[in-house]
C-alpha cells in the first residue's frame, strides 16, 4: 500500500480527494516525485523517486527534504538546499514563477551523487493558499555522461591543436618582423596570407574551446552583484576602434546603475560575441548599442542592431544552434565555426534571461536581451 501523510490530504483540492487513487497514478510515472509541506516536510515520495535515490518511503516521510535527504548541489557541487537558494522554496515564498528544469546533483541512499533534471512548483488550497510544493526530477546521469565526454574531447582536441598554432604563429611573426632575415615582396607577401589564415584558424580552435566549456556541465558561474552599465561601457570602448576602422557609425546609449546578479567574465563574452558580429557583418551604415530598464516587465533591456547583411527568416530560428551558421556570400566571406550565439544564448539563459532576434535579409538585424535585474537610478528603456 502506498504511503502518505494524510496531513497535507486534506487540505488539497476537490481534484484531489482520492488521493489513494491519485497515489496509484504518480507511482507509475517512471518520474521521481515528491510533495512536502510549507516548510518542505516530505508528505508524499512515489516508487520512481525511491528507484532513482535508494530512499524508500518509509525513509523519508515526515522528515525535511532539506535534512540531508537529497542534498541537492548545482552542478558545480555548490549546496542549494538552504532557503535562501533552494528553488522550490523559492516558488513557494518568493513569489518566483517556476522557471526551465534544472540540471542538480542529488544524494544517493548509497552516499553517491545522481544527476537529476528538476521542476518545482508551488500546490494551493482553493483560498489561493499556498499549502505545499511539488517536485518532479529524472535521472540524467547518463546522458550528462556523454555530454561531458564531449565536452573533454572538444577540451583535448582543441589544446591539442592550440599549442603548434601558437608555435606557428610566434614563428612567422618573427619572419614578418624580417627578424630572420629580409624578405622580397612576394614571400611577404604568401607569409602574410599564410599568417591571416592561422589567425583565422586560432579563432576556430577558440569557439571550440568555448563549446567545450559550455557543454560540460561542470562548468561553474561566479554569480556576483554587478554594474552591468560598466560591462556594456567596457565592451563598447574596446569595440569602438574596430568600428571606425571599418567606416561604420557606432552609436551607444547605456543608462547608468544597471545591476544584476551575474557572471561579470561570461556576460561579457555574450555582449562581444552579439557586439562583434555585428562589426563583422556589416560593411557599411551603423551600429548601435543601447541598453535601458523596462520598469513594466522588471528587466533590464539590452539591444545590439546593425544594418548589415541581416539573416534570411529561413535561418532566424535556428540561428542560436551549435555549429549553425547562415549560408550566404556574406557568412562565407567572414569564415566562422556557428559557435558564438549558440554560447551567447547558454550564458542568456543561465542568467534566466532571453534574448530575441529581428532581422530583415540585407537590411540589418537587432539582437534584444532581458536580464532580471533592477535600474538603480537607470532610465527606462
Amino acid at each position: 500500500m502506498t504511503k502518505y501523510d494524510n496531513n497535507l490530504i486534506k487540505k488539497l483540492p476537490s481534484i484531489f480527494s482520492n488521493f489513494d487513487r491519485l497515489a496509484d497514478i504518480l507511482n507509475q510515472i517512471s518520474d521521481g516525485i515528491y510533495i512536502t509541506d510549507p516548510d518542505r516536510k516530505i508528505l508524499f515520495w512515489n516508487l520512481a523517486a525511491e528507484k532513482i535515490t535508494g530512499y524508500r518511503q518509509e525513509d523519508v516521510l515526515g522528515k525535511y527534504c532539506a535534512d540531508n535527504i537529497l542534498a541537492h548541489t548545482d552542478m558545480a557541487g555548490n549546496k542549494l538546499c538552504g532557503e535562501d537558494l533552494c528553488p522550490l522554496h523559492k516558488t513557494m515564498h518568493e513569489n518566483q514563477k517556476p522557471g526551465s528544469p534544472l540540471k542538480v546533483k542529488a544524494k544517493h541512499r548509497d552516499g553517491g551523487r545522481v544527476v537529476v533534471e528538476v521542476s518545482f512548483t508551488p500546490l494551493y488550497s482553493p483560498e489561493k493558499e499556498i499549502i505545499g510544493g511539488l517536485e518532479i526530477f529524472r535521472d540524467v546521469s547518463e546522458s550528462v555522461e556523454l555530454e561531458e565526454q564531449k565536452a573533454r574531447f572538444f577540451s583535448s582536441l582543441s589544446h591539442e591543436l592550440k599549442t603548434p598554432l601558437a608555435n606557428m604563429q610566434g614563428y612567422l611573426e618573427l619572419i614578418l618582423a624580417k627578424d630572420a632575415g629580409p624578405l622580397n615582396e612576394v614571400q611577404e607577401e604568401f607569409l602574410k596570407t599564410v599568417y591571416e589564415q592561422e589567425q583565422k584558424l586560432s579563432a576556430i580552435i577558440e569557439d571550440l574551446l568555448d563549446m567545450g566549456h559550455f557543454e560540460s556541465t561542470d562548468f561553474s558561474y561566479e554569480k556576483n552583484l554587478l554594474d552591468l552599465s560598466e560591462v556594456l561601457n567596457n565592451v563598447a570602448r574596446s569595440f569602438y576602434a574596430m568600428a571606425l576602422k571599418k567606416g561604420l557609425d557606432f552609436k551607444y546609449d547605456l543608462a547608468p546603475g544597471l545591476t544584476l546578479l551575474g557572471d561579470r567574465e561570461r556576460l561579457t563574452q555574450a555582449f562581444n560575441n552579439l557586439l562583434g558580429n555585428a562589426i563583422k557583418y556589416t560593411e557599411k551604415g551603423t551600429i548601435e548599442l543601447n541598453a535601458g530598464y523596462d520598469r513594466e516587465s522588471g528587466e533590464i533591456v539590452v539591444k545590439v542592431s546593425d544594418s548589415g547583411i541581416g539573416i534570411p527568416e529561413d535561418d532566424q530560428k535556428a540561428i542560436f544552434e551549435m555549429f549553425y551558421r547562415v549560408e550566404n556570400p556574406g557568412t562565407r566571406s567572414q569564415g566562422g565555426t556557428g559557435v558564438g550565439l549558440y554560447v551567447v544564448d547558454r550564458i542568456i539563459k543561465r542568467h534566466d534571461g532571453r534574448i530575441h532576434l529581428e532581422s530583415t535579409n540585407g537590411a540589418g538585424s537587432t539582437f534584444t536581451v532581458y536580464l532580471p535585474g533592477s535600474p538603480d537610478g537607470g532610465k527606462e528603456s
